[in-house]
């Protein structure tokens, strides 16, 4: 496992439990205690954490934590990979369909490139980059203001063409996805960008890894009943998957094949058991 994989792990379980031991660390992890320590040093040294001992308390809010896209690209990939594989399913030659930008959408997008009379439409420049020059698929851009860090394109241009369109599917990547609040995002401009998307959409798909589950990020999009069929993994506690379906929500799920060299406990970053279903949190919805 990269470094930078390591420590991304590392803030999502403090994101869910805010204090960590090192031991628990060794272990989730498989790595040894001097390993731990540096990790843990160069995260303090970010403002992520306060080193305690024998452990650390986080110092990062849940709404505001978002990762660079080359991070994002590596974290969790196999579940990535095998989620993309169980959406590319539901695409059908023919019809128009809208890829997100986000690292998971652009695994799914590796699936597609062979496909024939298929019309995508796309605010993601690294999609534009994969499926520009494929002969069964008409590419269309959004065009718009690009967020370097993740390689998303957003703002006015954006939306007013996302206003003027209307797509069979749309297919979009999730931050974070609390049960009782909604779906939410770090960044205000991504939030409108997947509120309009919906609207466009006759069908939304989300893909979310087990990591998504249980968390609010700052800017909100819509409650999770917006989203048509949500596409995750296999570490997904079962308890997530039947709220879910119980709000009508149609789950697929995708049986990831680890690597045993990369394999680590993902259980405990999957998250606790859903909060009670409550009211959703004010703003648009979804759809």
């Amino acid at each position: 496992m990269l470094a930078e994989e390591r420590r991304f792990r590392i803030r999502e379980i403090l994101l869910n439990q805010r204090t960590v031991s090192a031991a628990e660390l060794k272990d989730i992890l498989g790595v040894t205690t001097a390993t731990i320590r540096r990790d843990l040093a160069t995260l303090e040294n970010e403002g992520v954490l306060l080193r305690s001992h024998g452990g650390a308390v986080s110092r990062t809010s849940s709404t505001d934590f978002q990762l660079s896209y080359n991070a994002l690209v590596r974290t969790n990939h196999e579940e990535k990979v095998a989620i993309a594989q169980e959406a590319d399913k539901l695409i059908s030659d023919g019809e128009t369909v809208f890829l997100e930008g986000g690292s998971t959408v652009l695994e799914l997008a590796r699936f597609l490139e062979r496909r024939s009379r298929l019309t995508v439409v796309t605010n993601s420049p690294p999609v534009v980059t994969l499926l520009h020059n494929k002969p069964g698929i008409t590419l269309m851009s959004t065009g718009g203001e690009v967020l370097r860090d993740t390689f998303y394109v957003a703002g006015n241009w954006t939306e007013r063409v996302l206003n003027e369109i209307r797509v069979d599917k749309a297919v979009m990547g999730v931050t974070a996805l609390d049960l009782a609040y909604g779906v939410s995002v770090a960044r205000h401009a991504e939030a409108e960008v997947k509120k309009l998307l919906v609207k466009a959409a006759r069908t939304r798909i989300a893909l979310a890894d087990h990591s998504k589950f249980g968390l609010q990020s700052f800017a909100y999009v819509g409650p999770v009943d917006d989203i048509n069929i949500l596409v995750t993994d296999s570490d997904t506690a079962p308890a997530y998957i039947r709220e879910l379906e119980q709000l009508g929500v149609q789950v697929k799920i995708a049986t990831v094949r680890r690597n045993e060299k990369t394999k680590c406990d993902s259980t405990r970053i999957a998250g606790k058991a859903p909060a009670a279903r409550g009211g959703h949190a004010p703003g648009s919805r979804l759809s």
